[in-house]
């Protein structure tokens, strides 16, 4: 699968200025990783340079007598390395994560120096598998990437445009461990280059033997199942979401397996194929949809949906986030008119019926998901479960750009179907504004309102509403995660995790604006609170859903390693 490589303005930048870029790193002596290559490395190692550049790093491998290697997507600067040093002719060639450097070879290290930070996020679980996929068994990856950059703006570009996306030592490490490596040493250091106020961290991983089977056989599902329709994606993406939004949704059976509602997967496929099916044209889920011989299952049924919500709501825009937004968010309050209602369940029964005789049957030769039919189930093993739970954050990052890079296979004759344009359809989300501007109405006729982490009163003027989980981590707008903050408070949190230890002391005030919000908008937060816990008990309610956001902030801390902020 040819998926795009690293950030297309980072590439620009380094091919229109890799003249004075080749010249700038050659009036360094060594980089501050190459201080790292006789311990990270065993002697006469075959090892590769992946991301090479000017080639600097390249050569120091074979000054210490390593049979070294690079691999770099810029092709000025591979020109300008072999000119100025022809000895790399030969050794340096094209190549770029995360697709663009599989090889027959296997090496005994690799080296991924200032490069993981250049790929987009949803590139990060592939890059990690393709530089395990060149390593022997115990071989060493040496990675390193930037601890701190004072230049990075919103959008994690520098001055000079290129992407800069954050990682840190944890989220890697983390990601790694669940691709069977272990982080043997760590570093950190300034930069070679003297920038004021950037470090790096230098990373040292040594491959074992295997991932785990579940892994593998996710990892299986996505590279190797033959795919003539986009269904087995999105099954994978809807465990990806069930694992982390709606936990309570499984049931753990005694024969080590789990069953979750085919229904609650069939809801998540709708929000999925909304999008795509809304624009004015095609963007093929399968080959058949390109050649017009067929079209999905549910395709008709829910394009008449969407005409009919845009008839009822009037927006004419079918395929804007507007009327995808009100949507879900009318459907959510239980106040769907009965026609809309009605062809609402008639969609849903289409899919379902896809789901169970498509990827259910089929995915991974038929033996990694089943249906229970009392139940009207679908059933998996609890290790593969486990490992949604696990690694399902960047698994569905992977697999929603695996998605774009299929539909642009479907539609190759069709010019309309390009990967940016699939990947702007599958990242529709209801919009946050229009959820948080209730809770702001809600919140904004309290009687005492004051800010949830500070206690400090609250205006019209000073007052934002917070995801107390971040929505980047968690893409939860549910009115139950969002809380009355002050402005210079909530820019302090940004996308923090608040601490166990201010949420146990925000607790009280976090109960309190819940029953506030839950007087106010009743069927809305019954909605959502029985999709997070399973149920909604009027009686008691408070206490399981504070330990479920309690338990949330714990998991963005171990398994995603996101920053823990404690106001005060």
């Amino acid at each position: 699968m040819n998926m795009q490589a690293i950030d297309n303005r980072t590439l620009a930048y380094y091919a229109t200025h890799a003249e004075a870029i080749f010249e700038r790193y050659e009036q360094v002596a060594q980089s501050g990783v190459a201080a790292h290559f006789s311990n990270a490395f065993l002697p006469g190692s075959k090892v590769l340079d992946v991301g090479a550049g000017s080639g600097r790093d390249l050569r120091e491998l074979l000054n210490h007598g390593f049979d070294a290697y690079g691999a770099e997507p810029v092709a000025e600067l591979r020109e300008i390395a072999i000119a100025k040093h022809p000895h790399l002719q030969g050794r340096l060639f094209e190549g770029s994560l995360p697709s663009g450097v599989t090889s027959y070879q296997k090496y005994d290290g690799v080296l991924c120096s200032a490069v993981l930070m250049h790929l987009p996020h949803n590139q990060l679980f592939d890059a990690i598998l393709a530089l395990r996929d060149l390593l022997v068994e115990q071989g060493r990856l040496l990675i390193s990437i930037p601890a701190a950059r004072p230049d990075i703006d919103e959008q994690h570009r520098d001055p000079e445009g290129r992407l800069f996306n954050p990682i840190t030592p944890e989220q890697l490490k983390l990601l790694c461990k669940r691709l069977a490596f272990d982080c043997i040493s760590e570093h950190v250091s300034d930069d070679a280059l003297g920038r004021a106020g950037t470090s790096w961290h230098t990373l040292l991983f040594v491959r074992r033997s295997a991932i785990g089977k579940p892994l593998d056989r996710i990892e299986s599902v996505l590279r190797n199942d033959r795919k003539s329709a986009t269904y087995k994606l999105a099954l994978l993406r809807a465990f990806c979401d069930v694992a982390e939004q709606d936990d309570h949704a499984v049931d753990w059976n005694p024969n080590g397996t789990i069953a979750i509602p085919v229904m609650r997967i069939a809801e998540l496929w709708l929000a999925y194929y909304w999008p795509l099916i809304a624009t004015p044209e095609l963007i093929p889920q399968s080959n058949a949809e390109t050649k017009g011989t067929s079209y999905i299952s549910f395709r008709t049924h829910l394009s008449s949906l969407i005409s009919d919500a845009s008839v009822h709501f009037g927006i004419a825009d079918r395929s804007g986030q507007a009327l995808f937004s009100v949507f879900m968010l009318t459907w959510k309050a239980g106040k769907l008119p009965k026609p809309i209602s009605q062809q609402l369940q008639r969609t849903l029964k289409k899919i379902r019926h896809a789901i169970i005789t498509g990827p259910v049957k089929f995915a991974s030769g038929g033996d990694m998901f089943a249906h229970d039919k009392a139940s009207d189930r679908i059933v998996v093993e609890a290790d593969l479960w486990l490992e949604f739970c696990l690694t399902g954050y960047w698994v569905r990052d992977s697999l929603i750009m695996r998605w774009a890079e299929l539909c642009r296979q479907f539609g190759a004759t069709l010019p309309h179907v390009t990967i940016g344009r699939v990947l702007e359809r599958l990242l529709v989300k209801p919009d946050v504004a229009r959820e948080q501007s209730i809770a702001r109405k809600i919140y904004l006729n309290s009687p005492d309102l004051r800010c949830v982490w500070s206690e400090k009163a609250l205006t019209t003027t000073n007052m934002d509403v917070d995801h107390a989980l971040p929505y980047s981590l968690w893409q939860n707008n549910d009115l139950w995660n969002l809380l009355p903050s002050h402005k210079r408070i909530n820019n302090q949190k940004r996308d923090q995790i608040p601490s166990n230890a201010l949420l146990l002391d925000a607790m009280d005030r976090i109960i309190d604006n819940w029953q506030f919000v839950h007087s106010a908008e009743p069927e809305l937060f019954e909605f959502e609170v029985t999709r997070t816990l399973g149920e909604f008990s009027p009686r008691y309610w408070e206490k399981p859903l504070f330990d479920h956001m309690k338990r949330k902030a714990e998991v963005a801390v171990f398994q995603r390693g996101a920053v823990v902020w404690g106001f005060g």
